[in-house]
């Protein structure tokens, strides 16, 4: 069997274990609903779990080699998933802002054609911006849960935007190093898991030097929550771990992280993003709660240090770290909306661990399974609390 077959057959038994858990977690769906679920879940999820595989990588890329636009191909079928999703439903999906989800769709993959690319460029971080900025604003009538109008698996439309943004980056601009494709590994799952009581653990000293109110796992456990629990975590996984992670580490952090070590100094990178995001940093910090307002501006030079410490060192390629140390404050500041100035400090540290685990991985898959541990141990010890 080629790499090829291989790849399709290992995402194909990815596709069927998670179908198996949907169809016990929805026995009580209606069965025409059910049935139409099933059908985009398959061809979702299956491609969710073999896009990104090299092997699929490099043959999707043979197909597009001699005629550019077959590359359109992928972005115009993922637009007619979503679209006729809302039409069986009886939604129209064209009202309002809606309707510019398909220059979204195809955007990117116009973008690389038009201008293609070899190293890391600046115009790369534009495009991604130009779509994941939009994604947040753009509003449909009604939602594309799977089953419909549930807490369901995510939704199709932000699956359809993972995969727009995975396809796009991967085999039209041939970005290496994304990562998009589960794998098993024990190594890395160590280094997952390594990095999420990493992060529990700089959280409860955090919790003993401030006195943050955290609870003891497990307080409020009871056996009849784990299917809820079980669906819960399927659903952060996918539809928020793996979406954050694809954007802000197999994206934003992999084309840092290339473009600074194109350059022969990256101290001066090093240099303007600390002062800027130690600026920004505490300007958030005052805007949200002016006693603590230092607290997001000591993380970020904290994470700016280590990462002078780990570059000087060279501890990897340059710029590996000055972008993690980038990435982790972004992702931080970004959560703003959630109201805690001590929570925009502890997602920069959270983010750090998300970026350490992509980088020893080159798997995002890896970092979304500590983004999901992470946003489930929020919970888990209470430690939503603290906002």
């Amino acid at each position: 069997m080629n790499s090829y077959a291989k790849s399709v057959q290992q995402g194909g038994i990815m596709t069927a274990i998670v179908f198996a858990i949907f169809l016990y977690l929805n026995q009580d769906v209606p069965s025409q609903e059910l049935l139409i679920s099933s059908g985009y879940f398959f061809i979702l999820y299956a491609l969710l779990f073999t896009i990104g595989r090299p092997a699929v990588i490099d043959k999707l890329q043979d197909i597009i080699q001699d005629k550019k636009e077959r590359a359109l191909l992928v972005p115009l079928f993922l637009f007619f998933v979503l679209i006729s999703h809302y039409l069986f439903h009886g939604i129209n999906p064209f009202i309002g802002s809606s309707g510019l989800y398909f220059f979204l769709c195809l955007f990117p993959t116009l973008a690389f054609l038009a201008f293609p690319r070899v190293e890391a460029s600046w115009s790369d971080l534009i495009i991604l911006l130009l779509v994941l900025i939009p994604s947040t604003i753009i509003h449909f009538p009604g939602n594309s849960d799977i089953p419909w109008d549930t807490d369901g698996f995510s939704s199709v439309q932000k699956i359809t935007l993972i995969l727009g943004a995975a396809y796009s980056f991967t085999v039209v601009r041939k970005l290496p190093d994304v990562g998009f494709y589960p794998s098993w590994n024990w190594a890395n799952l160590s280094v997952a898991l390594g990095s999420w009581l990493s992060f529990l653990g700089f959280v409860y000293i955090m919790g003993i030097i401030w006195n943050f109110n955290i609870s003891q796992p497990f307080e409020n456990f009871a056996w009849i929550l784990i299917p809820a629990a079980i669906r819960e975590l399927i659903r952060v996984y996918i539809g928020t771990a793996l979406f954050e992670e694809l954007f802000f580490r197999g994206l934003i952090q992999n084309i840092l992280a290339k473009k600074i070590g194109l350059k022969s100094n990256w101290k001066a990178y090093w240099t303007w993003s600390a002062i800027l995001f130690a600026i920004l940093s505490c300007i958030t910090g005052f805007a949200m709660y002016k006693d603590l307002f230092w607290f997001p501006g000591l993380i970020s030079i904290a994470l700016f240090a280590g990462a002078y410490f780990l570059e000087k060192n060279q501890v990897a390629k340059t710029g590996t770290y000055t972008s993690l140390a980038i990435t982790s404050m972004f992702f931080g500041l970004v959560h703003f909306h959630a109201g805690s100035v001590i929570f925009v400090g502890l997602a920069s540290v959270a983010g750090w661990a998300y970026g350490y685990t992509y980088i020893k991985t080159k798997n995002v898959f890896y970092a979304a399974l500590v983004h999901c541990l992470v946003n489930c141990s929020e919970f888990l010890f209470s430690l939503h609390s603290i906002k």
